[in-house]
């Protein structure tokens, strides 16, 4: 495909060569100058005020020639699988509506924070106009390829495949084992008012290793999907103690064996500390006492409680010299929070320039279903699939988290393990 853009950026390149290269898996030659492009045959496509003859026209609204954080409203028309923004009457701008959402305008400019810090959901134009719920960057993409090959019947077709990455959280590693004494007691008097005797001879038979415990499965929970999916990713917090993070003691020797056990059925990536979106320094020693227990580097991060700070955390993690960052998500629904089920290279708005560092959006969270949709697992498996061939349809990544709790299956998550391998079966045909 050859392509010719009246005013190149930094903005223009970045998205087209995404939506080219890395969403339709076709080769891309720009256009050096007008006299070639008008000569050239063979498909072609112009982005500019006005279209050429033998061309495919994508009108510039002019919006990807600015620099910084953009400022202004965003035009915006339809909801739902209708939602379009840059549509004016000369057509849609097609690559700043794409733009828009994966250099995430809107969370970088958002000036209204939960109590984490995060962006909340209903602050995202996605969101106001009930879209979130469709891989929309996909869908106008593949829109987009059709019109393409119809007009030039020599393309190919767009090379994507579907692909399932199941990842899962560590918030704790283990439940009972690798617990301060003091806090083991305290909890003990909490789990006799809630659960009675039984629970507390559960903990302390833990506790001396006559049982296992409880979150101490994981490892056979992989192990028994791990054929079925395109990749595995367990997330580690080595962290615990403070008000939002739970993780046991990493020096315990069960933490260690878990770390190493699951590795043998996964990639192994970092989970970092409640704080860590604001001290690089955590983030830092936290990676290296992980891969002191792995072994191995860990290029691979997802923010625990999907806490970080535009720019300032993803800068932290390319400085780092990480190469994928899986934290793009809701927290209190599904859907797709940049408009697609594509990895994606983060784009730096201020710098104004294309990073290294790839975003992997999710399109599911156990948690988000259960504690903010109050969802049965029963219900559940209604989002799940819904989500998951929303995925399909487009030939995208789908991206599912779960948290090793869940996985465990003990006491009130009892079910959720198995939900989980039937997405994992159903997805695997």
């Amino acid at each position: 495909m050859l392509v010719y853009v009246e005013q190149q950026t930094p903005r223009t390149r970045y998205v087209i060569e995404h939506v080219f290269g890395r969403m339709l898996g076709w080769e891309l030659e720009w256009a050096e100058g007008l006299d070639e492009f008008i000569q050239a045959e063979g498909p072609k496509l112009v982005y500019g005020s006005r279209g050429m003859d033998g061309a495919y026209h994508v009108p510039d609204s002019g919006w990807l020639r600015g620099t910084g954080v953009p400022k202004g409203e965003v035009p915006c028309a339809g909801t739902g699988n209708e939602f379009r923004t840059f549509v004016s009457s000369a057509g849609h701008d097609l690559f700043a509506s794409i733009f828009h959402l994966l250099a995430l305008v809107d969370e970088v400019r958002c000036g209204t924070h939960d109590q984490h810090g995060r962006v909340p959901a209903e602050a995202l134009l996605i969101v106001k106009h009930k879209a979130e719920s469709t891989p929309l960057v996909d869908r106008w993409v593949l829109e987009l390829a059709t019109s393409l090959c119809a007009i030039f019947p020599g393309l190919p077709g767009p090379k994507r495949n579907f692909r399932h990455v199941l990842t899962v959280d560590v918030d704790n590693g283990l439940k009972y084992v690798g617990r301060p004494f003091h806090r083991a007691v305290g909890a003990s008097l909490k789990d006799l008012r809630r659960s009675g005797k039984q629970a507390v001879a559960e903990r302390w038979s833990a506790r001396r290793g006559v049982v296992a415990d409880p979150y101490a499965i994981l490892p056979q929970r992989m192990e028994e999907v791990r054929a079925k999916v395109d990749r595995a990713i367990v997330f580690f917090l080595m962290r615990g103690g403070g008000r939002y993070d739970h993780a046991a003691d990493h020096r315990h020797p069960a933490f260690v064996q878990l770390v190493q056990e699951v590795g043998r059925h996964a990639e192994i990536g970092l989970h970092p500390s409640y704080g860590s979106s604001d001290e690089q320094d955590l983030m830092v020693r936290e990676r290296r006492t992980l891969e002191g227990i792995h072994g191995a580097a860990v290029r691979i991060n997802r923010q625990h409680f999907l806490r970080w700070r535009m720019p300032e955390t993803l800068r932290m993690m390319v400085d780092q010299g990480f190469t994928e960052d899986h934290t793009l998500g809701f927290t209190d629904r599904v859907g797709f929070r940049a408009g697609t089920c594509t990895p994606f290279p983060w784009f730096d708005l201020e710098r104004n320039e294309e990073t290294g560092l790839m975003l992997w959006p999710f399109a599911v969270m156990d948690s988000a279903i259960r504690e903010h949709l109050k969802l049965s697992v029963e219900q559940a498996e209604q989002p799940l699939k819904a989500m998951s061939e929303a995925v399909r349809m487009v030939d995208g990544t789908f991206v599912s988290v779960w948290h090793d709790r869940y996985l465990s299956g003990h006491r009130e998550f009892v079910g959720w393990p198995e939900l989980m391998k039937e997405l994992v079966q159903h997805l695997h045909r």
